[in-house]
């Protein structure tokens, strides 16, 4: 196995998600279509397309009007390790998890310490005092027209 991929489940569930779609909607599906079916996210089902293809079990079909997903050669799953996963992916997804954690946690503290509304009144204010001065700015204008 490559240094980094799915597991053994995974594949095998990410090429089932290829079929059904396939025979579903007509046609090969879009790695989004494929980890929509499955519950992950994007980045997941793009990380483990690499993996699968990588290894030789599918190929990204790229033409100018789609992207898409074929199986080459779905025995080749065969060769991953039952439930385990190499490191370099589970370190790359506790990485993302982490991350996206981290993420969620500042986005939650910064509306429970009312940032937004911080934000809103110093966006308010700051338009307030552009207009301030744009009226200011008009004012003079018709003032030195009126003294000439």
């Amino acid at each position: 196995m490559t240094d980094q991929g799915p597991t053994y489940d995974e594949g095998h569930l990410f090429i089932a998600a290829i079929r059904v779609l396939d025979a579903k909607i007509g046609r090969p599906p879009s790695v989004e279509e494929a980890g929509e079916l499955l519950g992950r996210s994007s980045e997941i089902a793009h990380m483990i397309v690499r993996g699968l293809e990588t290894l030789g079990v599918i190929r990204v079909v790229k033409t100018p009007f789609e992207t898409h997903l074929e199986i080459i050669d779905h025995l080749l799953l065969e060769e991953i390790p039952k439930g385990e996963r190499s490191s370099a992916f589970g370190d790359d997804l506790e990485a993302f998890r982490e991350k996206k954690k981290k993420e969620q946690e500042e986005l939650e503290a910064f509306f429970r310490s009312g940032g937004v509304d911080e934000k809103k009144r110093k966006k308010a204010e700051s338009l307030e005092n552009a207009f301030r001065k744009f009226r200011e700015s008009k004012r003079s204008i018709f003032r030195d027209d009126e003294e000439e």
